[in-house]
């Protein structure tokens, strides 16, 4: 039984297995990461995080090149730490698998049943992961022991651009103000070398105070001084979408967490993407690869059961000048 599983579980098993489901979504994901290639290292050099665009001198035709980072620039390596999980198979369940193994139609649910509760995990995981490499220029999460003792898992990228309003944006505030904020915050992100133009988003409770804003523009006859447009979750002022970001994800203690502060306006450079690498994973069963997820079926000590254990290695990384954050409400 161990060897049928091994063989339903396979990479290019899982693979095929995977094609007809549904592709699973995730906001900050799809949007602000959408390279994801494989890295077959098991470290990565913080170098290729740091890159910058950056205007630089001439030199003469037989000069000296310049060097970008600058001469005392240093290449730094960490080891990213996988998600992996576990799920347990019983020696019930297994008898009862026994009986429809020959029923490749019967088999395919199974299998797709446990792989499904895997995936989620793993990307609801990684777009925790995303969100908090975005907003915060880091990420930081919860390391599992042994023993149920946690210590933190930290990368750290460098801090994201940021600007201060010294009066903060209520329903009261001028549609103008906003327009001076939004180009502000593109300005920055150009200085920094990092990109041309930026999306605009912002937590539930600028949102809220946008819509108040943009109600009220509306209603006076100035209105075509600055075109404004509503629309569900998002907002255009003067050519400039800003979009909501309200949704929340489940950290492992059980609390949830905004994937952008309610308070917060972001703005990000559109031709900067992020990356998730996948990187070569610590797994003799997948030949030490670079995967996106991988599962082996492993025999228990006493011989009650199967465990299914999969694992991934996902390091979402993103250009921390590429965004600028503001909070922009009280």
């Amino acid at each position: 039984m161990l060897a049928n599983l091994k063989k339903i579980f396979n990479p290019a098993a899982v693979a095929q297995a995977l094609q007809p489901m549904p592709p699973l979504k995730s906001t900050v994901m799809d949007t602000f990461f959408t390279n994801r290639p494989a890295h077959p290292m098991a470290v990565i050099g913080l170098s290729e995080l740091h890159r910058v665009i950056e205007t630089v001198p001439v030199v003469r035709r037989d000069g000296a090149p310049v060097a970008l980072g600058g001469e005392d620039f240093e290449t730094q390596f960490f080891a990213p730490l996988p998600i992996k999980v576990k799920i347990a198979v019983t020696a019930s369940e297994l008898n009862d698998l026994r009986v429809i193994m020959n029923d490749a139609t019967a088999v395919a649910a199974w299998r797709s049943a446990k792989l499904e509760q895997i995936r989620r995990t793993i990307r609801l995981t990684t777009e925790a992961f995303c969100s908090t490499v975005l907003t915060t220029g880091s990420l930081t999460w919860p390391k599992q022991l042994e023993g149920g003792r946690r210590e933190t898992y930290s990368i750290d990228y460098g801090d994201p651009l940021t600007h201060t309003l010294g009066t903060k944006l209520a329903a009261d505030s001028k549609i103008s103000d906003v327009y001076d904020l939004l180009i502000i915050m593109e300005e920055k992100i150009q200085m920094a070398g990092v990109g041309g133009s930026a999306d605009f988003w912002c937590g539930k409770d600028v949102f809220k105070a946008l819509m108040d804003m943009v109600q009220g523009y509306r209603s006076t006859a100035d209105q075509r001084m600055i075109k404004v447009e509503l629309g569900a979750g998002w907002i255009s002022i003067g050519g400039y979408v800003i979009h909501v970001l309200n949704e929340t994800y489940p950290d492992p203690e059980g609390q949830w967490v905004p994937k952008l502060n309610t308070k917060t306006l972001m703005a990000v450079a559109k031709d900067v993407p992020g990356t998730i690498w996948y990187c070569a994973l610590d797994s003799i069963s997948a030949n030490l690869a670079a995967l996106p997820m991988h599962i082996v079926p492993i025999q228990s000590l006493d011989d009650s059961s199967l465990t299914l254990i999969a694992q991934s290695k996902p390091v979402p990384v993103r250009p921390p000048k590429a965004t600028c954050l503001c909070v922009a409400v009280a």
